[in-house]
């Protein structure tokens, strides 16, 4: 398979701190020479913010529009987008640069990401990240991504879920989003608590971006940043759900955030992202 992988080095609006240093750190770490290894042709190149001084949500959407442009480039050429950001509002930039437009999404992810403005307590915008791509906040901004086009949320599965704001678990149930949490993966078993999921999405889209937030997987054995959720994922069991997906869909991008290497001295999580961004590249 051809491949792109687009860094994008950036934690609200600061290039290489924090989660903004995941990226490069799976670069460094031979993430080139591990797919090539399995057979596959990559490219890796950088998305980079035109604004001069850094401001979270100006620089962010400033890089949620070069990054779409840069999919784009990567679907017309026939290459798969293999997304490494700090922030996973960076998916905003990878949905807008698909050509697809009965467009499934499957995100992996330890937090919502389903606040607005009106029910963040904390006024993180990477809290916001899948209700922008749903089209419930930041339209105006949204809008200004090339090609960008909202979601409908029975088109979204979140899966692996585990610390949701209460206002945002009320959103999330209201509004069509398939939720599927880490405790119904972990009682019921992987196919058991997605496969009902994947089988309604199934009738809706062909092509699906899918969205692994590093921090879907458990802290004790994978710690991927600075907001640690416990109860997660195994590796093994976070694989198993990628091959469901894949055995059922299209994977059209991947898109890989939220990692900090200051979090993973023996650089555990590094390994199970690779192993899984692996997993998601197979063929059927």
């Amino acid at each position: 398979m051809k491949i792109d992988v687009l860094q994008v080095p950036y934690d609200s609006g600061h290039r290489s701190q924090r989660m903004g240093s995941g990226p490069e750190h799976f670069v460094r770490s031979g993430l080139e020479e591990y797919l090539e290894k399995r057979g596959h042709k990559v490219k890796v190149r950088v998305v980079e913010t035109q604004e001069p001084f850094p401001l979270e949500v100006m620089t962010a959407f400033d890089l949620y529009r070069q990054l779409a442009k840069e999919v784009r480039k990567s679907v017309e050429d026939g290459r798969l987008p293999l997304v490494l950001s700090g922030n996973c509002g960076a998916a905003n930039g990878t949905l807008a640069g698909l050509k697809e437009e009965r467009l499934g999404v499957l995100w992996f992810d330890a937090h919502g990401d389903f606040n607005t403005p009106e029910t963040t307590p904390s006024g993180y915008l990477d809290g916001m990240g899948l209700a922008t791509a749903s089209g419930l906040c930041w339209k105006k901004l949204s809008g200004s991504i090339p090609n960008f086009r909202p979601v409908p949320a029975r088109q979204i599965i979140h899966a692996g879920g585990r610390s949701f704001d209460l206002e945002e678990a009320q959103l999330l149930m209201k509004s069509g989003v398939q939720v599927v949490t880490a405790a119904e993966i972990q009682a019921e078993g992987v196919r058991a608590a997605l496969e009902p999921a994947l089988e309604e999405l199934n009738d809706l889209a062909k092509v699906v971006y899918l969205h692994l937030d590093l921090d879907v997987l458990d802290p004790q054995e994978n710690p991927a940043n600075y907001f640690p959720a416990p109860g997660g994922l195994s590796v093994d069991t976070v694989e198993e759900m990628i091959e469901l997906v894949r055995s059922r869909f299209v994977i059209g991008a991947i898109g890989v955030a939220s990692y900090d290497p200051a979090y993973d001295p023996h650089n555990h999580t590094v390994k199970a992202g690779m192993r899984l961004m692996a997993a998601a590249l197979k063929k059927k």
